[in-house]
């Protein structure tokens, strides 16, 4: 029982956030001046390429991978 313990804390482990992992919720999205496609994730703005922008919708859970 241990082993499967400690075989699935270590499998959560790989698959969750990074320090250096932005995840929360989407709460807008826009294209500035300059023509950059931007994500906010909790209020903080975000550049993202433009496939992430399409994909992403106001209250969408998103992380995004640096």
């Amino acid at each position: 029982m241990k082993k499967v313990f400690t075989v699935l804390l270590l499998s959560l482990a790989m698959y969750s956030c990074t320090p250096e992992d932005q995840c929360g919720t989407v709460t807008a999205w826009d294209i500035d001046a300059d023509g950059n496609y931007n994500v906010y994730i909790d209020g903080t703005k975000h550049n993202v390429m433009a496939s992430t922008w399409y994909d992403s919708n106001v209250g969408d859970y998103l992380c995004l991978r640096y």
